[in-house]
């Protein structure tokens, strides 16, 4: 893909998006640490272009037909379709030399790379840096990749960056401002699009919905949307609220690209309060995939959806990203 000049940095969600990204790609995503564990992701990429093992013949056929049907079973070949078509990378805007292993990597592997840096801040009150926003443009054009993810959180304060500790946006209406001016400037600077994702939420501070909020954003910014399936399973639990709501309509779905998923883990404290972890080393649980079934097929842009899986070995990854592969079909259904 090579430089900006055929992406746009303004979507508009009145018309399709029919070049953003490469043209026709959609698919599964993965990712690992990228300073710790781009020897897992060597692995992960390697097993994952073999053709997956066919399913097990049966045991003990009683009749003819089951006979001829384990017969074929077992000597059908495996799969060959692609499993992954992503490679999500995390680093600073400083790591050339990372951004550049990385984007060899991808080539390597016949991956696309998706950018999510660690040191933009679209919800902080630190003032955006342009010089960092310049190095992030450069770092998305040694990957390649089409678009920058953000979560909608504080990621710095006074010039220290949150990586372990991020501060989720404030679910009320002043939000939509003070995250829409600084979400237009940084993709001024950077010259691609970003996608704003909801955030993980161990605290909350207001009563508005997270998508509503981020419809207003997205549209108002003309920006991209990543929705995080586990991170809204889990705010919505915490306030005691169904996983679906009416309000889910009336969504930019035509703005959402991406989707994360990752397991969650539920905390109990006295007085009935509920707090849900996302945890990317466990797998999905059947909530969250049951939650990206209603809400995915809604989003006909939907290009990537991405297993988070920071802290499995590369046996359980290879088999998370297998087991969201042979799901996918539904997800594009709307596309």
């Amino acid at each position: 893909m090579g430089g900006t000049d055929h992406m746009p940095t303004a979507i508009g969600t009145s018309s399709p998006i029919p070049g953003l990204g490469p043209p026709g790609v959609h698919g599964i995503c993965f990712s690992c640490d990228s300073i710790k564990d781009m020897d897992i992701a060597e692995e992960v990429a390697t097993r994952l272009a073999a053709p997956a093992p066919a399913p097990a013949p049966a045991t003990a056929p009683a009749t003819v037909e089951a006979t001829a049907t384990a017969t074929s079973t077992a000597t059908a070949p495996a799969t060959t379709t692609a499993a992954a078509t992503w490679y999500s990378v995390g680093i600073l805007a400083t790591d050339q030399e990372l951004a550049l292993r990385c984007a060899e990597f991808c080539r390597r592997h016949g991956l696309h790379a998706l950018f999510h840096p660690l040191d933009l801040d679209v919800c902080g009150t630190d003032p955006l840096d342009d010089r960092l926003l310049r190095l992030l443009g450069r770092r998305a054009d040694e990957l390649d990749s089409p678009w920058l993810n953000i979560d909608l959180a504080m990621w710095v304060r006074e010039g220290e960056t949150l990586l372990e500790s991020l501060v989720p946006m404030p679910l009320v209406d002043e939000a939509v401002d003070w995250a829409v001016d600084r979400v237009k400037h940084a993709q001024d600077v950077i010259g691609r699009p970003l996608t704003i994702e909801n955030a993980p939420y161990p605290l909350v501070v207001g009563d508005q919905d997270i998508l509503t909020l981020m419809t207003r954003i997205a549209e108002r910014a003309d920006c991209l949307m990543t929705i995080d399936v586990g991170h809204l399973y889990g705010l919505r639990v915490q306030r005691g609220l169904p996983p679906v709501l009416p309000s889910d309509d009336d969504i930019a779905w035509d703005r959402v690209v991406e989707a994360h998923m990752s397991g969650t883990f539920v905390r109990r404290f006295e007085g009935g309060v509920r707090l849900v972890d996302d945890k990317h080393d466990w797998p999905v649980g059947d909530e969250v995939w049951d939650l990206a079934d209603q809400l995915l097929p809604r989003a006909p842009q939907l290009r990537s959806v991405m297993a988070e899986a920071e802290g499995m070995n590369a046996d359980e990854l290879t088999e998370s990203v297998r087991r969201f592969a042979r799901r996918a079909d539904h997800w594009w259904g709307a596309s």
